[in-house]
């Protein structure tokens, strides 16, 4: 098998015959309050045997942009096999670090695209390829970028009523603010529902430590990335002052090699990882595997668009480390492309059935927002 031709589309969600339905102030799109479909990018794998794999990819706040880091890689993958996934990722791994040096969410796709003609060439869903470890995982939701507490404990309670089974907070900062918006989530739903905590990497050293000491005695099952990942040394001397679990090593570039580092370092206690920024369904695995060797939970990041979410399920049933499946909210806003949504029931989001991804698209939403095709 030979892939013959690769189409990506840049598409805005919002959009009727390239015209914008609800214009929206940039900079206000910016603050990331939610409440907006977000711009997503559309790859779609062509092969000589009739068979096509599609993967949703990052657009960012302008997908016309993002769309060219996508394109870079196209080249590299006409004439290949779609089959050879991981002759295809380490042969990647030079091609890229010769010339192009594209951004972590850039090859993804591409592979879960190639996961996806597997599937449908084998008839199975993708999980069923890899190896089922589990038919459900439980469903967790984190929040978008909220302007005060009351809006995070109104929203939390809103989740709890759903029947979701976790609420991630990511707060506004600055931390003083952090701190009230996670005393107030707590106060909101009671004591024992699970709350995490992702200050997205705003933290000084100083901060983090009586954030987490905070966070410890509210019940936060885990405090993620108060540092950019690079800041190893913040977070090795974080974790030996804390015991509630450190999560990190989600944006790192180098899929599980550096993660490889962060591990042997005891610079965190939860591995992440995911189908999007990590290299796609055989990165991600690579990462699972590893942090499973050294008996680490592994995590997985949203990979932000329900359409992608489905390759980050099919690896989180075919893992045997891993205890959640993590959705941004208002889960809503990021539904955009499919046609029938990922199967959720009582707060835990079930194996897909058909062969490859199983993701059924809205072809028609897709071609109304593809504001530009390479």
């Amino acid at each position: 098998m030979k892939i013959t031709d690769v189409e990506i589309r840049a598409c805005r969600p919002g959009m009727v015959q390239g015209e914008a339905i609800d214009k929206v102030d940039e900079v206000d799109r910016a603050k990331l309050r939610g409440g907006l479909a977000p711009d997503v990018v559309v790859v779609s794998i062509k092969t000589d045997e009739g068979i096509t794999g599609v993967a949703f990819g990052s657009g960012g706040l302008d997908a016309t942009i993002t769309a060219r880091a996508f394109a870079q890689i196209k080249p590299f993958f006409i004439g290949r096999n779609p089959m050879a996934r991981e002759k295809n990722a380490q042969e990647f791994r030079s091609f890229d670090r010769r010339w192009n040096h594209s951004p972590i969410y850039a090859y993804g796709p591409f592979d879960v695209a190639c996961w996806d003609i597997a599937g449908i060439r084998a008839g199975l869903p993708i999980h069923e390829l890899i190896g089922t470890a589990a038919d459900r995982r439980a469903v967790y939701v984190s929040s978008m970028f909220l302007a005060s507490p009351e809006e995070y404990a109104a929203q939390a309670l809103e989740v709890k009523a759903r029947g979701i089974r976790g609420y991630k907070v990511h707060p506004p900062a600055p931390a003083a603010l952090d701190l009230e918006v996670y005393a107030a989530v707590r106060d909101a739903v009671g004591p024992d529902y699970p709350l995490m905590a992702d200050p997205v990497a705003t933290h000084s050293y100083e901060e983090a430590l009586r954030v987490g000491r905070e966070l410890e005695s509210l019940g936060y099952l885990w405090f993620e990335e108060p540092f950019y990942d690079y800041d190893m040394a913040s977070y090795i001397k974080l974790r030996q002052k804390l015991d509630i679990p450190i999560a990190g090593t989600e944006t790192i570039a180098g899929g599980s090699h550096l993660t490889a580092q962060f591990i042997a370092s005891g610079a965190v206690d939860i591995v992440r990882t995911d189908a999007s920024w990590r290299g796609g369904i055989t990165g991600a695995l690579k990462v699972a595997r590893l942090s499973e060797a050294f008996g680490m939970t592994c995590e997985l990041h949203t990979t932000i668009y329900h359409p992608l979410e489905f390759a980050n399920l099919h690896t989180a049933l075919s893992m045997s480390n891993t205890g959640w499946f993590e959705l941004l909210y208002p889960l809503e806003d990021f539904t955009f492309g499919l046609a029938e949504p990922l199967d959720i029931r009582d707060g835990y989001a079930y194996a897909p059935q058909a062969p490859g991804l199983g993701a059924v698209y809205d072809w028609d939403a897709i071609d109304n927002a593809t504001i530009e095709i390479l």
